[in-house]
Parts: C-alpha cells; sequence; structure tokens
C-alpha cells in the first residue's frame, strides 16, 4: 500500500508568506432541502419504470413521506440525475450511446443531451482518475441570512465535489479554500492533485506569473489550466453540480426560510454563516455518496463509489 502526500502538508502552513516570499514581494439557522429519503424514492421509481409521470412520481412520494413536491421540484431532482420521464428517457439514452460512440446525432438530440448532462461537453478530454483535472470557480449565493459566496472545486472523474461559503469572492478566499479545503481532502483521500483548471476571472488568473493563484498552485506542485477562451468559461462538470446545488441546496433553502425582500444584502453574522456552512457540508456529503448519477460519466454511481474503484485498481491506502 502507498501513500500518496502533496507538498504543505503541515495545517499551520502559512501560504501568504510562501507565496510573497516566491513573487519576491509583500504582498441563523441552517438551511432545508429535499431529504436524501424522498430523492431515493424518485430515483428508485424512475429506475424501476422511466414511464411514470411526473403525476405519479408526485402522487407516490406524498403517499410514502407526505411532501408534496412541486412540478419543478421533480424535475429538478431528475435533471441532477440524468433521469427523463416517459417514452423520451429511453430515446434520449440511446442517443447519447450513440454520442460516446462517435455516432452521428441530430442538433436538436445534441442540445437536449448537453442541457441534460453538461458533462458531455467534456468527453474529449476525459481524465484517468482522481485528481488529474479539478475544476474550481465561485459564485454569489443569496440567503435569507445574507449574502455568501460559494467557492467550488469539483474533479472531472466521477464529479466528487469540495466546497464552503466565505463573505467575498477575492483571490485570497479562493486561496484560502484551495489551501485549507481542497488540498486537505485530497490528502485525505489519498490522491494528488494534478492540475487545477479555471475560467479567466482575475481573481484566478491575469498579471503575469506573479498572480497569487498561479504562483500558490506551482508552489504546491500542482498545474495550472485556465478555459480557452472558443470554449464555454464554466466547466461541463461544475456546470452539472451548480444545477444540482442550484435545485437542491439553495432554492429549497430560499424557499423555506425568506423573510422578506432584501434580507439578502444584510451583513451575514458569524453564527448564521457557521450555520450554512455545517448544512452545506451535510448536503455534500449526501450529493456525493448517496445520489447516484445516471448517463456519462458515472453510470449510475456515485461520485464516491467512482473514486472507490479508482482507489481499487490503484491500489492507494485510504
Amino acid at each position: 500500500m502507498r501513500t500518496i502526500k502533496q507538498r504543505g502538508e503541515g495545517p499551520a502552513a502559512d501560504w501568504r508568506a510562501a507565496v510573497s516570499l516566491a513573487r519576491g514581494m509583500v504582498s441563523g439557522q441552517g438551511p432545508v432541502s429535499t431529504g436524501p429519503e424522498v430523492v431515493a424514492t424518485i430515483v428508485a421509481i424512475m429506475r424501476g419504470n422511466p414511464d411514470t409521470t411526473f403525476r405519479e412520481i408526485q402522487a407516490q412520494v406524498k403517499g410514502r413521506h407526505g411532501v408534496r413536491l412541486t412540478h419543478a421540484t421533480v424535475g429538478n431532482i431528475m435533471r441532477r440525475h440524468g433521469l427523463q420521464c416517459g417514452r423520451g428517457s429511453r430515446r434520449l439514452r440511446e442517443m447519447e450511446e450513440r454520442l460516446l460512440a462517435g455516432k452521428p446525432v441530430s442538433g436538436w438530440f445534441h442540445n437536449k443531451l448537453l442541457e441534460a448532462n453538461p458533462a458531455l461537453r467534456e468527453r474529449e478530454r476525459e481524465t484517468a482518475g482522481p485528481g488529474e483535472r479539478v475544476c474550481v470557480t465561485f459564485f454569489p449565493v443569496a440567503t435569507p441570512a445574507g449574502k455568501v459566496f460559494a467557492h467550488v472545486a469539483v474533479d472531472t472523474f466521477g464529479g466528487m465535489a469540495v466546497a464552503e461559503f466565505y463573505r467575498k469572492g477575492t483571490t485570497e478566499a479562493a486561496v484560502d479554500f484551495l489551501h485549507g479545503r481542497v488540498l486537505p481532502f485530497y490528502r485525505r483521500e489519498g490522491f494528488l492533485m494534478r492540475a487545477v483548471e479555471t475560467n479567466r476571472n482575475t481573481v484566478y488568473y491575469g498579471g503575469g506569473e506573479t498572480h497569487v493563484c498561479g504562483v500558490y498552485l506551482k508552489l504546491q506542485g500542482i498545474g495550472h489550466e485556465v478555459r480557452p477562451v472558443a470554449m464555454p468559461a464554466m466547466n461541463g462538470f461544475m456546470e452539472k453540480f451548480k444545477q444540482a446545488f442550484t435545485s437542491g441546496f439553495v432554492q429549497p433553502l430560499r424557499l423555506g426560510r425568506w423573510r422578506g425582500r432584501g434580507r439578502e444584502s444584510r451583513p451575514l453574522t458569524e453564527p448564521a454563516l457557521t450555520g450554512l456552512r455545517e448544512e452545506l457540508a451535510k448536503w455534500l456529503f449526501h450529493y456525493n455518496g448517496e445520489e447516484p448519477q445516471e448517463g456519462y460519466r458515472n453510470a449510475g454511481r456515485t461520485p464516491r463509489a467512482c473514486w472507490q474503484e479508482r482507489r481499487k485498481t490503484l491500489n492507494v491506502e485510504h
């Protein structure tokens, strides 16, 4: 068995000092989301009978769990798992198989496939294992407790996600996220981070070789890949995660906890930020380990299941 280590392992390691030296300069209450048992019921229903209608799904969920779901909520859950209602679902699966086999697909079906599963955009750039390409970004989230920024890392092997809420969408917050959340996560899992992919936002890129993010990654021995201008700014795996995050975490939070207009612009208290982070950690545990993802690239496996299978083939200690 072998254990893989990344540079800068010490928990008290000061990344700011190291980056500055390398650059030669000084430089309330948690949210409520759709319960995992409800999600599991919907997935099981659709896998058992893909011809089940939306109304039948809603009726079964209400009968089993006493929960009344809207058409939009059911649709969002199904989209997150690559599921479709009715006879069209089989046709869409057939078209995905054709696309992955390199066979011609009509423009209409091609667009529908990418809408249902944005990760298909990355099929020509497949990675062979965890850590080979980790896409990183951030985006603002308006919550009833105040505005926060979700900093997110998604691995293009299996879609494993790491995320945390910060008060700011800045370079310092982005590097804090990498240093304090992402690298420790990969160390615990026993995998090296080989490359980080970002968009061209100035938080991650620009200013030549002295940009803080680039210097930090270089110090850690991690490559920095920047999305080409000709490609969509957001990696398909990240877009797929954002769809699930928005429908499964943010929307239930806003619908269930809103307390008046304009509340999202108020200063975020420390207890409220702590509560949001705790609930995000619970949701991520469910997303990574309990939500099977249909179609490309997981084929009905959870992100964690994909990693566990790869770990066995690599004989990596965990």
